[in-house]
């Protein structure tokens, strides 16, 4: 009788404690930017099939517009690049663009890296010289997020 009331309770708090299957294939998200304005995100997909980290853009960002990225007080650009007509597409509510880094890319491993350990992303949208968007977000968080799975 008490080996069935323990066993009821360690499958208990296992089951509370253990992410389900469809938590965990969840994208884990970061956002620097208000949701509902111009916005950059950060989504790391760790589905089992697929492994990629997607930087979408919104409402911030079109062709020829350049997005930096650095981690605390890095004098090095964890990403500097400038976006491509290929990258953004325009809708009823505005442009948006994105990059998919796979696994693979050796871009995947820096950030990852950059991102569990760093404290503080700063982000940065430029566009002919004129700053659309400076943000800066914490990594604190998220980091737990991102556990071991990277």
């Amino acid at each position: 009788m008490i080996r069935h009331l323990i066993t009821a309770a360690l499958v208990t708090c296992v089951a509370t404690l253990v992410p389900s299957v469809g938590e965990a294939r969840q994208p884990k998200q970061i956002m620097a930017g208000d949701p509902s304005g111009p916005n950059v995100v950060f989504s790391f997909d760790l589905d089992g099939r697929t492994r990629e980290l997607r930087i979408e853009t919104h409402l911030v960002g079109n062709p020829g517009a350049k997005l930096s990225i650095w981690v605390d007080h890095s004098k090095l650009k964890l990403f500097s690049r400038a976006l491509t007509t290929s990258d953004c597409k325009y809708g009823d509510d505005g442009a948006k663009c994105r990059i998919v880094i796979d696994r693979k890319n050796p871009d995947y491993r820096r950030f990852a890296v950059a991102f569990k350990r760093g404290r503080t992303a700063h982000i940065e949208v430029e566009n002919a010289g004129v700053m659309q968007m400076s943000n800066d977000i914490s990594l604190v968080g998220f980091t737990r997020k991102l556990g071991s799975q990277l």
